[in-house]
């Protein structure tokens, strides 16, 4: 599974040419894109029909097909093949200047690279090649010294080669090189290359958590507590077994661990927790530092890193917001339906989807209005492919990544806590309003969007049918969801013979205030330029009504507002910081293939007394059950006979303890279930 951060959420840090005893040293920085360094040269081979311009620098974050190369430091700067843009590479090779060996006596390579190895089609089956080649000649001969193996995602990773065998060589070169093997596919980066002597006792520190803030760097100082971890690097040519690390808040005393009874091998790292937390008592940004220490350390440089803590009033309620990127005329598209389904059903009350649909000549519910082509069209820049989910507007993902997606952000911070009212008629349209509570002082240019959705949205022209690609998968993969089983090919699409697949589209976009082709990240002005932490502040949005090419069904509607970050060089500019929505009452779940419709839970959230409605399309035995989050059984009616039609059953929740129950209808063909808070 593949992702992508749009902006910072994690950090990570690469190593510059701060080794004691550089050899040679080269991260790109200063060539003239795309021509090579002084002293680096580029061969090609390129095929009769292909164009292949080899290895170039450059400053700019490059395509390679799969994702898009992160450009930040130390790798603002770098060489790159680019074989989708300019195939034909047979072989690219990058060579470097000489440099000696002579009194080395524990030489090490290091290199960062992004790679992600495509596969050609076969029998047999072609691979395009990435690898590292030495020369003590001066360039005559070369040795292989290194494969690259394929990456996951696009984010650099970091190689270290022992050239001890070569120890003691005066005329040696580096020389870099990728062939496609004759397919038009990917490519490979390379950055950051160092040739040092390791020297006994140095170690670095490369990574620490929390991150000065990312959405895990935020505690409330009433028992909030901090824990640190971090990652020590071994960049001796021997094996560590211990070393202590240290942390400092503030002016305060640091606080030490040491780490003992261990084997970290020459160049790899070792990740480690501070087992004592620190207390954050205190409102606002905290420095700290945190640093590792082994006896005889030569470098100290690269021992230390600086990090924050916050400290904030309260924790929002967090409302991920997920932008699935879909269309009509995508037979993969399908995969996000059924994750998106899913994904509702288990967290409806923590998250807010739009599902983004891209009309690309045949999806008709992506031209419903300019807002929603526009809508299309930037969602469309933010990724790299159908079908895509957009996460807060900083993380990419696949559909089916999206339950781990959440179980892994849902503890993110909120920024604000969030409130809102809707109305949805068909006379006066649909309007909105709500308020803003910071859980910190924020001063900036924050802003909210609103986004209006609808469910069972339906057709019967070309455009509406949804292709399939699951009914005529090679690999047979299954997949069944939302009502479908979409293995099975009478489910129609693509299949020649097979009916048109009608669905009834969920939560698709309807209208965006702004439009986001003029203002992407909210409206001007919508909140103050400063707000206190604990002050709510109001928002509101002129009511909307239909007026484009399809006519809304405003009980099927669902109101989504964002607040999001507009200030220039905030570490969160463009990001979703929170979101909340509020569905029309008359607008009840539904579920195929346990013949359910119109599945209502109200009041919602309720103090005393609930109700649950629904239409039950085939007579048989229906139960009715109420879980807490522990999965216990807080109430369960006997499984009796129903009849088709609508269906009530009412339960007390006087004796429920606050929080949120998940309220569960069985029949004899499946189950739907829907989220139940429950505040006293």
């Amino acid at each position: 599974m593949k992702k992508i951060l749009l902006s910072l959420a994690f950090a990570a840090f690469g190593l510059t040419s701060g080794y004691a005893q550089t050899i040679m040293s080269q991260n790109f920085t200063g060539a003239t894109a795309p021509a090579m360094p002084t002293g680096w040269t580029n061969a090609t081979t390129t095929t009769s029909t292909a164009t292949g311009t080899g290895w170039v620098t450059t400053t700019a974050a490059t395509d390679l097909y799969f994702g898009t190369v992160p450009n930040t430091a130390p790798h603002t700067e770098y060489a790159v093949v680019n074989e989708y843009a300019t195939p034909g590479n047979n072989p690219a090779t990058m060579t470097s200047p000489s440099f000696s060996l002579v009194g080395a006596a524990a030489p090490y390579l290091s290199y960062d690279f992004i790679y992600f190895e495509a596969y050609l089609a076969g029998p047999p089956v072609q691979q395009e090649q990435a690898w590292v080649s030495l020369s003590t000649d001066g360039g005559t001969t070369w040795n292989v010294i290194d494969s690259e193996t394929a990456l996951a995602s696009a984010t650099w990773t970091t190689h270290y080669i022992s050239l001890a065998t070569y120890a003691g060589s005066a005329n040696c070169k580096l020389r870099f090189g990728y062939k496609d093997n004759g397919g038009d596919i990917i490519g490979v980066a390379v950055g950051n290359i160092n040739v040092f002597n390791a020297q006994a006792n140095d170690i670095a520190l490369t990574a620490v958590t929390p991150v000065a803030g990312a959405p895990n760097d935020y505690f409330t100082t009433t028992g909030g507590s901090a824990t640190f971890a971090g990652t020590m690097l071994n960049e001796t040519p021997n094996t560590i077994t211990s070393f202590s690390a240290s942390y400092q808040v503030g002016a305060s005393a640091p606080v030490s661990q040491t780490f003992s009874g261990l084997s970290v091998a020459p160049f790899t790292t070792y990740n480690f927790t501070m087992t004592t937390p620190y207390a954050v008592t205190t409102l606002g940004n905290q420095a700290v530092k945190m640093w590792v220490t082994e006896t005889g350390d030569p470098a100290l440089t690269n021992d230390s890193m600086n990090t924050a803590v916050n400290g904030v009033a309260f924790m929002p309620t967090k409302r991920l917001m997920f932008e699935e990127a879909t269309g009509s005329w995508c037979g993969y598209c399908v995969r996000g339906i059924v994750f998106m389904d899913s994904l509702w059903d288990i967290h409806s009350n923590q998250v807010s989807i739009v599902a983004v649909h891209d009309y690309n000549g045949y999806d008709p519910m992506a031209e419903e209005n300019t807002a929603t082509q526009h809508y299309d069209t930037y969602i469309s820049s933010q990724i790299g492919g159908y079908p895509s989910i957009v996460i807060d507007r900083s993380v990419v993902d696949d559909p089916s990544g999206a339950i781990d997606d959440y179980n892994a952000m849902s503890g993110n911070f909120g920024y604000a806590d969030m409130t809102m009212t809707a109305t949805f008629s068909s006379t006066t349209g649909v309007t909105v309003s709500g308020t803003v509570k910071p859980a910190l002082d924020m001063t900036g240019d924050y802003r909210v969007e609103l986004v209006l959705t609808e469910d069972k949205v339906h057709g019967t022209t070309s455009g509406w049918s949804q292709h399939n690609y699951y009914a005529v998968d090679v690999n047979n993969q299954a997949l069944s969801g939302a009502g479908f089983n979409f293995q099975d090919s009478t489910s129609g699409g693509v299949v020649t013979g097979d009916a048109p697949m009608y669905l009834y589209y969920k939560f698709v976009d309807r209208y965006t205030v702004p439009d986001v082709s003029t203002s992407p990240n909210g409206v001007a002005g919508s909140l103050p330029a400063t707000m206190t932490a604990g002050t709510s502040y109001p928002f509101s949005f002129s009511a909307v009504t239909s007026t484009g090419t399809q006519a809304w069904n405003y009980n099927n509607m669902r109101a989504t507002v964002m607040l999001i970050d507009n200030t220039p060089g905030s570490q969160t500019l463009g990001q979703v910081l929170n979101s909340i929505n509020v569905t029309n009452p008359a607008l009840g779940v539904a579920n195929v293939a346990a013949g359910i419709d119109e599945v209502r839970v109200f009041p919602n959230p309720t103090k005393d007394l609930a109700h649950v409605q629904f239409v039950l399309k085939n007579a048989g035995k229906v139960s009715v059950n109420v879980f807490d989050m522990l999965g216990r059984a807080v109430f369960s009616t006997p499984s009796e006979d129903m009849t088709v039609g609508g269906q009530q059953v009412n339960f007390s929740t006087a004796e429920f303890a606050s929080g949120n129950y998940s309220v569960s209808i069985t029949t004899e063909t499946g189950v739907v279930t829907q989220q139940l808070s429950v505040i006293k």
